[in-house]
């Protein structure tokens, strides 16, 4: 009977060790930070700063109080009243994501304008040049001199 009650215990112990491994999780796919579905909507302008040789500046010529994106129609507002508008493309796949603004009522292939877009918390911080013919700028901690780092907020 001690035989038995021992064999069965050993047999008990040792059962888990040839458990079958757990299956592997699926990794979830996290929704990309911004892209150009969760990007509608109406965005107060908290900011606009030219990129300088010695840092940020505010420019006081901004006149745009907000942005209203529809579809892929990015309209800049003043006081309510349109100012400027384009066709815009966000590349989210791209790190850090992308965006290019296109003349609303040409159809040409090349941008107008061309940036960086990216969310931090509520905002959305977009830096971006009319110079398009230069290279895009490769990150937002080192900008190059003469772009510009517009900031938006949902405007409730």
């Amino acid at each position: 009977m001690k035989t038995r009650t021992i064999v069965a215990l050993l047999a008990l112990t040792a059962l888990p060790a040839f458990a079958p491994a757990p299956f592997p999780r699926h990794r979830r796919e996290q929704p990309p930070d911004v892209d150009l579905d969760r990007f509608q909507g109406l965005w107060r302008a908290v900011s606009f700063e030219t990129i300088t040789p010695t840092g940020r500046t505010n420019d006081p010529s901004w006149n745009a109080t907000q942005v209203r994106v529809e579809n892929d129609r990015w309209t800049f507002l003043e006081r309510g009243a349109v100012n400027a508008s384009y066709r815009i493309a966000i590349d989210a796949a791209r790190k850090p994501a992308t965006i290019e603004f296109f003349h609303a009522t040409s159809m040409e292939s090349k941008p107008y304008m061309v940036g960086l877009i990216r969310r931090r918390g509520d905002r959305i911080e977009i830096l971006y040049s009319s110079k398009s013919a230069q290279p895009r700028a490769k990150s937002f901690e080192q900008p190059p001199t003469g772009w510009w780092v517009l900031t938006l907020r949902p405007d409730r």
